[in-house]
């Protein structure tokens, strides 16, 4: 029996032992102390929770600070449909509120307070009938947020059972933070052996790319000098085909040299929001005939970064043309900017199409990788290459049927307004 089962069979044993609430409690908190995995540490919450209060649905988010959003951490009781797309914006009233007042809000008796949130978040709250919101702190950051909704034989939680589950939120944001940490250090290491490998591979691909084209240039002289002497008119057309596949491979060795070498690159200071801007225009006429909507949604005044302009707008394009591809049957596409933080500028490239499998995410930006007929494989690769020349980083977050996002952060100039 593994750690977590141990601990989730002990904390059961009371609860049928009709142990005393603070019982549970001591019990419930030693358990934090034996895990260390982050969805264990949750569903053990949810767990605990749901078996002490009786509650249908519970519905942990946490902050992911790359999308400025809390997203959906850990669930029990919720139809996976209803879980599908659903966010709260880490910008907007209710994180706001649950931060300043650091206490749960009880939706029915809160009604003024109902009243100032966002459509966006009644909404959510609607959807996944929720009674009670709590707030997960750690360090006075807010890191998460607990939806509680109705108990099964209905009716909201009485308010014992909601002072209970208010005894528990400081332990598990503490526990909670620590898994997250962990879970960061883990994809750190990640990201350096990932960089590792496309830097080992844009070393090789390099050499051989100039391995190659130099007798590819004296192929495509030879094949010249026989066609201008050639009078058959089939063997004309035969090396016409040849040349052109010469003409194909070296495109492809000069995409090649860009992963692992890109042009040179002449960084000014440029108006990110600008570049993006344009980029998604040039892309909006082709969205609309395949019936995809797109969505902007930027911040008023101008974010400064120090790049190469024409570099980047052949990142965002290439991030649009994927998004916009990926939705062969229509869907939306939305591009994000929000205000800078920690200096750091961060685009958000949404789609809506079926996504991409966990297998398959990690090869990305590998040189040669395409899951697209027809695709040379190269364009993510530079596109990897391009944004880390600029002293940047570029992920691509995504779960089959849930759509996919590409993350593109930046150094933010220092004459950026957030």
């Amino acid at each position: 029996m593994t750690i977590f089962g141990r601990v989730g069979k002990a904390v059961r044993g009371a609860r049928r032992r009709n142990a005393p609430p603070w019982t549970i409690l001591r019990e419930f908190n030693e358990s934090l102390n034996l895990i260390e995995d982050f969805d264990q540490i949750a569903m053990n919450l949810l767990g605990t929770i749901r078996e002490a209060a009786k509650v249908e649905r519970l519905v942990l988010f946490v902050h992911d600070a790359d999308l400025a959003q809390f997203r959906v951490g850990a669930s029990c009781g919720c139809d996976p449909a209803d879980l599908r797309g659903v966010f709260l914006s880490g910008e907007d009233r209710l994180a706001r509120w649950l931060k300043v007042n650091k206490t749960f809000l009880e939706i029915d008796a809160r009604p003024g307070v109902m009243g100032f949130l966002g459509e966006a978040e009644k909404a959510v709250i609607a959807r996944l009938g929720l009674a009670l919101l709590y707030p997960v702190l750690s360090m006075n950051r807010l890191i998460g947020i607990l939806g509680v909704g109705r108990r099964s034989e209905g009716g909201r939680p009485s308010a014992e059972e909601s002072a209970f589950i208010d005894s528990l939120m400081p332990q598990a944001g503490i526990a909670l933070e620590n898994a997250l940490l962990y879970k960061e250090q883990k994809e750190r290491f990640r990201r350096m052996l990932r960089a590792d490998r496309l830097a080992t591979i844009g070393e090789l691909a390099a050499g051989a790319a100039h391995e190659i084209r130099n007798p590819l240039t004296s192929i495509r002289s030879s094949l010249q000098y026989v066609e201008s002497r050639c009078r058959e008119e089939n063997e004309r057309k035969l090396l016409g085909v040849a040349l052109r596949e010469t003409d194909r491979i070296d495109e492809i060795l000069s995409a090649l040299l860009s992963f692992s070498r890109p042009s040179e690159i002449r960084k000014e200071p440029c108006d990110l929001l600008a570049l993006v801007d344009e980029s998604a225009a040039l892309v909006a006429i082709q969205a609309r005939a395949g019936g995809i909507e797109v969505r902007t949604a930027f911040p008023p005044r101008p974010i400064v970064v120090e790049a190469d302009a024409s570099q980047l707008k052949q990142v965002f394009l290439n991030v649009f043309l994927n998004a916009v591809q990926a939705m062969a049957a229509g869907g939306r596409l939305t591009v994000e900017v929000p205000p800078p933080e920690g200096g750091k500028a961060v685009v958000r490239v949404s789609d809506t199409g079926p996504g991409i499998p966990e297998e398959t995410l990690e090869k990305v930006f590998d040189p040669f990788f395409t899951t697209k007929k027809g695709g040379t494989g190269l364009g993510l690769s530079i596109c990897y290459t391009i944004v880390k020349a600029h002293g940047g980083e570029i992920e691509l977050r995504s779960r089959p049927g849930e759509g996919a996002t590409v993350l593109v952060s930046l150094p933010a100039g220092a004459r950026s307004h957030a």
